[in-house]
């Protein structure tokens, strides 16, 4: 039995006895509550990882922000905060202010209107942004401070402050000087003048001490109450009381995905997953067995209630106002989770371990002008602008939980470091064609072959940030070359007015008819701004030479000049310009195909399963990624 907090009045200390009595373990936050409860024993909390608090500011008479985060009333010492702020305004009018973060939801009208009183006198030095995610506070404030008078049985915002390397005052109150040690201030609770003259102490320290302050924060959070260390805690008083996992059972590992309802990289990308850990579930929150590879019916597949609807399952992007919470419900029961996400998955939840392989953080949020295009609609771009600042907290909190990040090219880690400040190792996914398999001649095509004439190919997703509407341009300025393209999506019909006669498009086609079009091509055109982009591999597994777009994943796949060429802009000069320059260049298959050998599922699989008996080792700290 775990005990949030000391049971108070008759109610609460007669259920809190009633519970205990079948109890293996009555369990409670911290060191200083295990001493108010008789014959209990600390599980200490842990919290997720948060980005670096705000850097102090170079300007030397820019204000500065002292923040409270959680419940604004007396007993977390609202009151004693706001004389500690009058005393720092009067002793150096304008230098100061507060952020007031939380809700009064559950604090009483006499609570409420008490914290309102000692407010009022510095209301202009006050903003009240109501509840904020924790990374956008820390983002914010000069000085965390937890002034509670009453005895804190643990101190969430305490910890989330060292995770964030926050300056951090707190009252010698509760668990809160076990929570903050040596890391922060701590002064006697209810003490104003205390409190005024610590906050001031911290915000004054010189850059080079606050970042060794913040080192040392961190530190302490990595060791007492990261994920990781959480877990070991946990682990030690499972085996203690004997319920811990038995040391024969094999580890259960599940794989999850944004949506299954098409064909792409990433889709083959967990095939290659699910072959690697054949007895894995696959959770996701779509599933349209026509729209994606007959291979997954094979495959136990679970799926949120979004999918009882149709419209969604045949269209993900209507369901974007859905998916974030759609996501969040969704509950993997496993030892591991291996989440293959572009914007969705990696927020699934799990009492287990998350390794998130990261195709790239979710496009519509960071690069959404990419994503739509130059042709999207103002209703759409207004409607992605309303959401977006929602969905990028959401997407923030829900990498912070993961234990380790993968991504799957240079660009996307960088992107990673960017966007969710946190590391992530380089693992390129495996090409996901067998070059050994059965051919089937397309139809759409088969003349062209029959002729001599042969074909370059395309094989994308018919989307703006695909760039295969400039491909169509190129060969309208080629009449002696023709263009296969290999695809589906919302720009289908588009393309479809906009094509000569030296262009053909095809989608819904088998694994046998894909691999005879690679095999006769004469390359592969790649347009698009990738994260990755397995196309040019397999491409490469038939010794076909590509011509990639010099961005992105192709920096990683395409070697110029031995696998392929690059271009500098997806446009139809460029274009054209490259295919023009493959035709002039002799190649080595040879070659090409040893490349691609590189990037095979085998080793992709030697990988992951390497990476998940990692994190299963009980000495490592994969929760903390910096």
């Amino acid at each position: 039995m775990h005990l949030h907090q000391e049971p108070r009045g008759r109610a609460q200390r007669a259920l809190a006895r009633a519970a205990r009595a079948g109890a293996l373990a009555v369990l409670v936050p911290s060191e200083w509550m295990a001493t108010r409860v008789p014959g209990a024993r600390p599980l200490v909390n842990w919290t997720a990882d948060l980005p670096a608090a705000k850097p102090r500011s170079a300007e030397a008479d820019a204000p500065r922000v002292v923040g409270f985060l959680g419940r604004p009333s007396p007993d977390k010492g609202v009151d004693v905060l706001a004389a500690a702020i009058a005393r720092l305004d009067a002793a150096e009018p304008g230098r100061w202010r507060l952020l007031l973060a939380g809700e009064p939801r559950f604090v009483d009208a006499a609570d409420r209107a008490r914290v309102e009183e000692a407010l009022a006198p510095i209301a202009h030095l006050v903003d009240r942004p109501g509840w904020i995610d924790p990374a956008d506070y820390f983002a914010r404030v000069d000085v965390a401070t937890v002034p509670s008078v009453w005895g804190e049985p643990f101190g969430l915002v305490a910890a989330e402050s060292l995770a964030a390397g926050a300056p951090l005052v707190v009252a010698d109150n509760g668990a809160l000087p076990e929570i903050v040690g040596d890391a922060g201030r701590i002064v006697p609770p209810g003490d104003a003048a205390a409190l005024a003259e610590a906050v001031a102490a911290a915000a004054a320290q010189p850059g080079d001490v606050r970042a060794a302050a913040q080192q040392r924060a961190r530190e302490r959070w990595r060791q007492r109450f990261s994920p990781a260390a959480g877990r070991e805690r946990v682990a030690a008083l499972l085996d203690e009381l004997g319920i811990g996992p038995s040391a024969d059972r094999a580890p259960v590992v599940a794989i999850a995905h944004d949506y299954l309802t098409q064909r792409g990289g990433a889709e083959r990308v967990v095939l290659a997953m699910s072959r690697a850990f054949p007895e894995a579930r696959i959770h996701t929150t779509l599933y349209d067995p026509e729209g994606t590879f007959p291979e997954f019916a094979q495959r136990d597949i679970v799926v949120s209630p979004l999918n009882r609807i149709g419209a969604l399952r045949r269209d993900h992007r209507r369901a974007l106002p859905l998916l974030a919470p759609a996501s969040g419900r969704m509950r993997i029961e496993a030892d591991v989770v291996i989440a293959s996400s572009s914007g969705w998955a990696h927020g699934f939840r799990t009492d287990g371990r998350m390794l998130v392989y990261c195709h790239t953080p979710a496009r519509w949020l960071y690069l959404a002008d990419d994503y739509l295009g130059e042709s999207a609609s103002t209703a759409k771009r207004l409607a992605l602008g309303v959401l977006a600042p929602a969905l990028r907290r959401w997407d923030r909190r829900a990498a912070r939980r993961a234990d380790r990040y993968l991504a799957n090219s240079t660009v996307v880690r960088e992107r990673i470091a960017r966007v969710y400040h946190r590391d992530s190792t380089l693992r390129f996914p495996p090409h996901g064609i067998d070059a050994t398999g059965e051919r089937r001649p397309l139809t759409a095509a088969a003349d062209w072959v029959d002729e001599g004439r042969g074909f370059f190919l395309i094989v994308s997703r018919l989307m703006p940030y695909k760039h295969v509407q400039h491909a169509i341009d190129a060969f309208a300025e080629l009449p002696g070359e023709r263009l296969l393209i290999v695809g589906d999506g919302p720009m289908r019909d588009e393309l479809e007015r906009r094509r000569g006669d030296n262009v053909r498009i095809v989608s819904g086609i088998s694994d046998a008819e894909l691999r005879w079009a690679y095999a006769a091509s004469h390359g592969l055109i790649a347009p698009s701004h990738e994260d990755f982009g397995l196309t040019v591999l397999e491409a490469a597994a038939w010794g076909k030479p590509v011509a990639a777009l010099r961005s992105g994943g192709y920096l990683d796949t395409v070697v110029e000049g031995v696998t392929g060429v690059h271009f500098d802009a997806p446009d139809a000069p460029g274009i054209r310009a490259a295919v023009l320059e493959l035709r002039s260049r002799a190649f080595d298959a040879d070659r090409i195909r040893a490349h691609a050998e590189t990037f095979s599922e085998a080793r992709f699989a030697e990988m992951l399963r390497s990476e998940v008996a990692d994190l299963l080792a009980p000495a490592r700290h994969s929760g903390d990624l910096g």
